[in-house]
């Protein structure tokens, strides 16, 4: 979608539905938030906010006839990718080189066809700039379930070089999970059970059969549709893939898959927020600016796996996290250490109008719950 503009008017013409169900938040912002999601047409959302004046709201439905309620699970779609990176950084604190060539975890060589003799590294992965592109060869291969490598046989790669400039890739974020589950040993949802969720106490997972519990569809708002675009139940029917570490198959996981509740991906936005999972130093590294969203927003900044917003307009300090944006949900989990305060927002649909990169969405939720 190009014309945002037309597209906000479109909404308007749809009757704003759904109401809170629960809330623990004051009568004041439970109301301001119900005004907001009216306002972009939610389908039903869970809220968490953490830290500082902390509470949680459920709004409208996870799936037609079923309610969404304060532990309702959905997939994350790219926060993943913030998860991740947590992970990536306490694997570092363990000793794993963020700056090494990946090729040493890969069963294939990875390198950029311009720059042969340019090593492609984990944090040019999580940094987006590694010059992976998300061309019709990823999209396509993805969805008929081909191998990395004839992925990345097609039209893959960036005209620019590793290292040299920005541009988002969901390729480069699953690999960059492939690269960390070989460098364990083990599958990346393995890996990320033993090295984050369990010491944290979050209850997730990267496949949805795994699911405890109700899993939210998402819906797209515009153009409507009379299904799902994610069937949670179609998703939960499907055979689990073998386990291991396996490059060539599970590079669909890191950078998208999360399934996991608002209350749960809460205390991953802690362990981001304050030191104790990861050290002072490894939060700092986390969250420093590598490159500006070039080309694409004047507000946001890419550190590693984490968006970096500075805008007076919504928040007068800088704010960290993720946006997750599929199959018509809108998700975010976005923190301020400065006011130890932060949110994680999850969707079953919403308006995904946006200025920039930011949805409309997020950035009224950050000016509520983050600004001044």
């Amino acid at each position: 979608m190009k014309n945002w503009g037309l597209y906000r008017a479109a909404l308007r013409g749809i009757p704003p539905r759904g109401r809170v169900r629960e809330s623990s938040l004051t009568d004041g912002v439970t109301r301001e938030t119900e005004r907001i999601f009216r306002k972009h047409r939610c389908v039903g959302a869970s809220l968490c906010v953490f830290g500082a004046g902390g509470g949680e709201l459920a709004f409208g439905d996870a799936r037609r006839g079923m309610p969404a309620r304060r532990d309702t699970v959905y997939r994350a779609a790219s926060v993943s990718k913030f998860i991740t990176a947590l992970g990536a950084m306490k694997l570092r604190e363990a000793g794993l080189d963020l700056d090494g060539d990946v090729n040493g975890y890969l069963p294939f060589s990875l390198r950029h066809p311009q720059a042969p003799d340019t090593p492609i590294t984990l944090r040019m992965l999580l940094t987006h700039t590694a010059g992976l592109h998300d061309g019709k060869s990823y999209n396509a291969g993805v969805a008929r379930g081909e191998p990395l490598s004839r992925i990345l046989a097609g039209d893959s790669f960036a005209p620019h070089r590793p290292g040299e400039q920005w541009e988002y890739s969901n390729l480069g974020g699953g690999i960059a999970g492939a690269v960390m589950a070989a460098a364990a040993g083990k599958d990346f949802e393995a890996l990320m059970q033993d090295t984050v969720f369990a010491p944290l106490g979050v209850t997730a997972t990267y496949y949805p059969q795994r699911v405890q519990g109700e899993l939210a569809d998402a819906r797209r708002i515009l153009p409507p549709h009379r299904g799902p675009n994610y069937d949670a139940a179609e998703r939960q029917k499907r055979p689990l893939p073998a386990a291991g570490a396996d490059a060539e198959r599970h590079y669909n996981l890191a950078h998208g898959s999360l399934c996991v509740s608002a209350p749960e991906m809460a205390k991953l936005g802690l362990a981001a927020m304050r030191p104790g999972f990861l050290t002072e130093e490894s939060l700092r590294e986390m969250r420093a600016a590598v490159s500006p969203f070039t080309g694409r927003a004047d507000n946001l900044w890419q550190g590693i796996g984490t968006f970096i917003l500075r805008d007076r307009a919504l928040c007068p300090r800088a704010v960290w996290g993720h946006q997750g944006m599929a199959y018509g949900a809108v998700h975010g989990l976005f923190f301020d250490p400065e006011s130890d305060r932060g949110y994680a927002l999850l969707t079953s649909g919403a308006s995904e109008a946006r200025r920039g990169v930011l949805a409309d969405l997020n950035a009224d939720m950050i000016r509520l719950l983050l600004g001044e």
